[in-house]
Parts: structure tokens; C-alpha cells; sequence
């Protein structure tokens, strides 16, 4: 089974053709429900190789939640309990071969090895409600992260080059994630590393940005991290069941990330006037695209951005898979 994995700061998501999987990346204690009318379906229990609970159901129920932004988490319990979630996700078989790809930050990309050895071996997971499974991952391949939007720009699901203008031509990725936004340019589908690099400016700046602000203006209103997200993306929270417009704060928190991303783009890019076209990814790419593209003529988010990376990186696999 060829498989684009993404585990990111904020969300995991992972692709093998038509099977996707997408949870927030938190990792809590195994409490449950005593009583839910919709079966709780949103709840990933793995009980081996240890008893915990994953995405949003960790969120919703757990008394404890595990949720790191550090660079060595990729040798963590938690990221490998998001891994193994992920692929339970894709398949209820007993037995599945994998063949994975997968991406790091390209700051963090010299700890490619780390995720490599860490994924290539037999893994083996329990779901709560399933028999245990067996996962063989027969190869691994890691990539710098922002190369998965363009390869699910430029390749099919078959693998093949659809889109020969982006696949021979000098392109630019804004790659926005929770963390660090990546910026990576590429000429022919070949890194140019010089004017490539990586901006400490995220998903969870926006969050925290809005977790004060709601802390000074509505001070009684508790919300945990992912629950700050869905109120940024719908730019509105409920508070005592009246909602509150939170557009004016988002432009005030949300632009000068943004300026922030333009200006280290500028360093690498100049104006950019040299790239054929900009693509932006991500889920940050949500929140920070507009204000990107407002600022480049050339630029656009890419179909589907949260999916982009997970989507390039089984593409990716697919064409492995095919030579």
C-alpha cells in the first residue's frame, strides 16, 4: 500500500488513493464518553503498543493532553502514536504492507535518517473495537515537506507528470504549517537551496494571538488549542450561544504573520519576478493565502492545501512504486 504520511504540528494527515486520514496531532489520556447518541466515531483508542487516545477525540475527552512543537518529537511516543493512528485510519486489514513517503520541515530536514529508521520496520497497533494489526513498511522515503504541494500539483495518481509547465519550470512554495511556514524554491523539480528556508511563523502564533486576546476580552470562555482553531477558520466563536465576529482581531493578528513571511521571501526571492508561479499549502494557507497573494500576482493556494502535502507525497510514492 503506497501511503503520503504528513504528521504535522497541528494535524496528521495521510493518503492512499481514495483512503484519507486527517485528525488534530494531540495525543491524550484514553477517557471516554459514558453516554454519546452519534457512537463517538470520531475517536481513535489505540490500546497497543499503549493505551491512549488520538485527534479529536483526545481533544473532546481527554483529562490530559500530550501536544508538542519541538524539533526532536519526531523520537517521541506521542508522534509515533499519530504515525500508527494514521495508518490505522487507511486500512482495518490485519496485515498490510507499506511503502511510505513522507516529509520534515526544511530546517529540520538533516534529521531525515531519524524518521526513516523510525518508520522502517514491523509495527504492530491495536484499535480499540478492532483485532490487533501489522503494519510492514517496506521503504521510506523522506522529502523536504513543501515539495509534496508541488508534486500533487504536477503529478497524477497514477504517478505521471500532468502538469509539464510547473514540473520544467521555477517555482516558489509558501508552505504554512502550525509551527514554521517553509519557503522552497524549485527549478525543475530540483531545490535551489540557497533561497530556500524557514520562517519560526505558524498556525499556533495565530492561536496564541487569539487565545489572549480572548483571555482579556472574554475571560470566562475556555477553549483548548484546536477548539481556537475551528474558531479562527469560521472567524467566529460562540459565547453563551451568541457568536461573537472575530474578523477585525484575525486581520490584526493574522496580517502581520503574514508581513512577516513576505519579508523573508523577499530576502530569498527578491520580488520573485524570476518564478514562474508561487503555490501556498498548507493549512496555514487558509489563513495566511490571502495576504500572501494580495502581495504576489502570481501566487494562489494550492486545491485542497491542508491535503496538498499528504496528497504530492503518495503521488510520489505511486511513481516510486511504477520505475
Amino acid at each position: 500500500m503506497n501511503t503520503g504520511l504528513d504528521v504535522g504540528y497541528s494535524h496528521t494527515k495521510a493518503v492512499s488513493g481514495e483512503r484519507r486520514a486527517h485528525f488534530p496531532s494531540v495525543v491524550g489520556t484514553p477517557d471516554r464518553a459514558r453516554f454519546s447518541l452519534n457512537g463517538n466515531a470520531d475517536s481513535i483508542i489505540l490500546i497497543e503498543p499503549q493505551a491512549v487516545a488520538v485527534g479529536e477525540g483526545a481533544v473532546m475527552q481527554s483529562r490530559f493532553l500530550h501536544r508538542r512543537e519541538d524539533r526532536r518529537w519526531i523520537e517521541s511516543p506521542e508522534w509515533y502514536a499519530l504515525a500508527l493512528a494514521a495508518m490505522t485510519e487507511l486500512t482495518p486489514a490485519h496485515w498490510a504492507e507499506l511503502r511510505i513517503v513522507t516529509g520534515l520541515p526544511v530546517a529540520f530536514f538533516d534529521d531525515r535518517a531519524l524518521v526513516r529508521d523510525r518508520l522502517l520496520s514491523e509495527h504492530k497497533a491495536q484499535r480499540e473495537g478492532r483485532g490487533g494489526q501489522v503494519f510492514k513498511v517496506l521503504d521510506v522515503r523522506v522529502i523536504p515537506q513543501p515539495f509534496g504541494a508541488l508534486l500533487a500539483a504536477t503529478l497524477d495518481d497514477k504517478g505521471g507528470i500532468v502538469d509539464k509547465d510547473l514540473a520544467g519550470g521555477r517555482v516558489g512554495i509558501v508552505d504554512v504549517g502550525g509551527k514554521t511556514c517553509n519557503l522552497l524554491a524549485v527549478h525543475r523539480l530540483s531545490e535551489i537551496s540557497r533561497e530556500t528556508a524557514s520562517v519560526s511563523a505558524g498556525a499556533w502564533d495565530a492561536v496564541r494571538g487569539l487565545r489572549d486576546w480572548l483571555a482579556r476580552e472574554y475571560p470566562d470562555l475556555e477553549l483548548r488549542d484546536h477548539e481556537i482553531i475551528e474558531a479562527i477558520i469560521a472567524r467566529q466563536v460562540r459565547y453563551y450561544g451568541e457568536p461573537v465576529d472575530l474578523g477585525a482581531v484575525l486581520d490584526s493578528i493574522l496580517e502581520p504573520l503574514a508581513e512577516q513571511v513576505i519579508a523573508q521571501a523577499g530576502q530569498l526571492w527578491n520580488g520573485a519576478a524570476n518564478l514562474d508561479a508561487i503555490l501556498i499549502s498548507g493549512g496555514g494557507a487558509l489563513l495566511l493565502g490571502p495576504y500572501i497573494a494580495r502581495h504576489y500576482r502570481h501566487a494562489r493556494t494550492v486545491a485542497d492545501p491542508v491535503f496538498a502535502n499528504a496528497t504530492g507525497f503518495w503521488r510520489f510514492a505511486q511513481r516510486l512504486a511504477g520505475q
